[in-house]
């Protein structure tokens, strides 16, 4: 190395990734190094500039902000660091703060580079910032690729902030032991509890809060109250029921960045969810499953409903609020107020189907389905016919359902034989982890088909049904009287599914719990295709007459029994 004859006044700039840092790069160790060299040179120090765990990729960071205001005020006169890639590992910020630098009188020296002003020092700067450049691309490729590979191929839990409800043992490298993800018993509690209060009493998110912070729960950061956020995030995350998803969001630059963010680590600060086809799934050990799916899946009906029904910015309740759909474009009918009167309009204004009144609607519907409550034999009809067709159906079900049996087990052995090729080196990670996507993909096809071939075979008796829709019919007839909105809402959205309005016709889709049990058969719940009715139509509205005829049409039972909506 060159030593310099003349005394400098000069400052230590030196700087970490959080990345370095995990490696066991200390920025003490530059610092050390830098004052040895400035003493060998008989340099005075007057500053030193640390910047830890920053990015060399990033212009914002603030010991070098402060270095680069200090120079303009004659505190020193030149800076000295450990080498090019230390001041950044972007070509384009190189040149940035090296010429503002010159520009102000201060000399950049670099410990192992010969200090001196020259074209080829200027050229041997360029190419090392270049070879920063690459390099910090390539740690970046590597670690995005060794984290893919981990989920993939390995299906291994990525990460070291465990959600709420478990606890992460980091990854023990002295004994080669791996980083898991463990059950947090009292966490977990609390979650069980979210999820029944929302499943069994329909609490919103809203009054989980409520409840979480009445009875003294504190979240894990020792806040004094839990926020709606928090609680959305458990009650929507399908960690709980055993999966966890890897690639779920991507870093994005924000819309409306704040100066408070100018030290930000990434110009990428904020976060997107990505399309659900680009998650990466990773079933975790069945100990880890806290909520069982059909929970889960009522659960996030429910936030769904809450949603749509949310009271809020409303200055008149209309009773059909977020049931009505238009049979043109499937959008949502709202509410539209006009001159002191009240319509339902699709949300979208498709201009496929009509404003109608809403005292119009609101009367065919309760009509309807008060007239469908007092005389079961309507609704009985109804599942009965389904019942019937699922019965018919049972037959090619049993057979497909071997069939579905016999492609999840030749999908095991392609795993295998992918898995052994792979521990041979006959095909790549990468390959491998191709394959292994594909076949995920194919699992999860066939499983569902599986799931909705063992509901077509379930069957009922058809006493056991009559008898079933009666009791219901009689428990909700006490209600039919009420005259607050209210009370009428609640009971719409708890038999009705969607209606559906084309301009001439209502459809109404609503649930009937069937209570039936025996010992090898669950009882069917309102959720399950079991409980589910066919479509009833109140057909030909005269525009003219601004009413609907005084009958009910159920639809006959056509379709698949998970869906079972007929059309006309």
């Amino acid at each position: 190395m060159q030593a310099f004859s003349s005394p400098k006044r000069v400052a230590l700039y030196a700087r970490v990734s959080s990345e370095e840092r995990r490696e066991g790069q200390t920025i003490d160790s530059q610092v050390s190094e830098l004052e040895r060299f400035a003493q060998q040179n008989s340099w005075v120090i007057e500053g030193v500039y640390k910047d830890e765990g920053w990015s060399g990729g990033m212009l914002a960071r603030p010991e070098l902000d402060r270095l680069r205001d200090n120079a303009s005020k004659g505190l020193f006169n030149a800076v000295l660091l450990n080498d090019v890639d230390r001041l950044a590992r972007d070509v384009a910020h190189l040149g940035v703060i090296k010429r503002d630098l010159e520009r102000k009188g201060i000399q950049v020296i670099f410990r192992k580079l010969p200090a001196e002003s020259s074209p080829t020092h200027n050229l041997m700067v360029n190419i090392l910032g270049s070879f920063a450049e690459f390099e910090r691309e390539l740690i970046s490729d590597r670690t995005r690729r060794g984290k893919r590979h981990k989920v993939e191929v390995r299906q291994l839990f990525l990460g070291s902030i465990a959600p709420y409800g478990f606890r992460y043992v980091r990854k023990d490298r002295a004994a080669g032991k791996e980083g898991v993800l463990e059950v947090h018993s009292e966490e977990a509690a609390v979650v069980r509890q979210m999820f029944e209060w929302m499943d069994k009493e329909g609490l919103s998110a809203h009054k989980v809060v409520s409840r979480l912070n009445q009875i003294a729960v504190l979240p894990r950061k020792g806040n004094p109250k839990w926020a709606k956020s928090s609680a959305l995030r458990i009650l929507r995350s399908e960690v709980y029921t055993g999966v966890w998803h890897y690639n779920k969001y991507e870093s994005c630059e924000p819309k409306n960045p704040l100066r408070k963010q100018r030290y930000q680590r990434s110009p990428k600060s904020s976060t997107r969810k990505r399309p659900r086809p680009e998650w990466l799934p990773v079933q975790l050990p069945k100990e880890l499953q806290v909520i069982p799916q059909d929970v889960w899946l009522r659960v996030q009906r429910q936030l769904d409903q809450n949603l749509a029904f949310s009271p809020r910015n409303s200055r008149h309740s209309y009773l059909l609020r977020g049931l009505v759909r238009c049979a043109g474009c499937k959008a949502r009918f709202v509410g539209d107020p006009c001159h002191g009167l009240f319509y339902y309009r699709c949300y979208a204004r498709c201009k496929k189907v009509r404003t109608i009144r809403e005292d119009t609607l609101n009367e065919a519907v309760w009509g309807t389905l008060k007239e469908a409550i007092l005389n079961p034999q309507v609704l009985i009809g109804s599942v009965s016919e389904l019942n019937q067709t699922r019965i018919v159906q049972a037959d090619g079900a049993e057979r497909q359902l071997a069939d579905a049996e016999k492609s999840l087990r030749r999908i095991e052995a392609e795993e295998n034989r992918l898995l052994e090729a792979y521990r041979l080196g006959v095909i790549s990670a990468a390959q491998l982890g191709k394959e292994l996507e594909q076949l995920n993909a194919r699992r999860s096809s066939v499983e569902a088909e599986k799931a909705a071939l063992g509901d077509m075979n379930r069957k009922l008796p058809l006493p056991v049904i009559e008898n079933s829709v009666r009791g219901y019919c009689l428990a909700l007839s006490h209600h039919l009287e009420t005259t607050t909105i209210e009370s009428r809402q609640r009971l719409l959205r708890l038999l009705v599914d969607e209606i559906s309005f084309d301009g001439l016709a209502v459809k109404i889709r609503g649930f009937i719990p069937l209570t039936y049990r025996n010992e090898s058969e669950p009882a069917a719940g309102a959720n399950s295709p079991a409980g589910r009715i066919t479509t009833m139509e109140i057909e030909h509205y005269d525009f003219r007459r601004r009413r609907f005829p005084e009958r009910v049409c159920p639809a006959p039972a056509r379709g698949s029994p998970g869906n079972p909506t007929a059309s006309r």
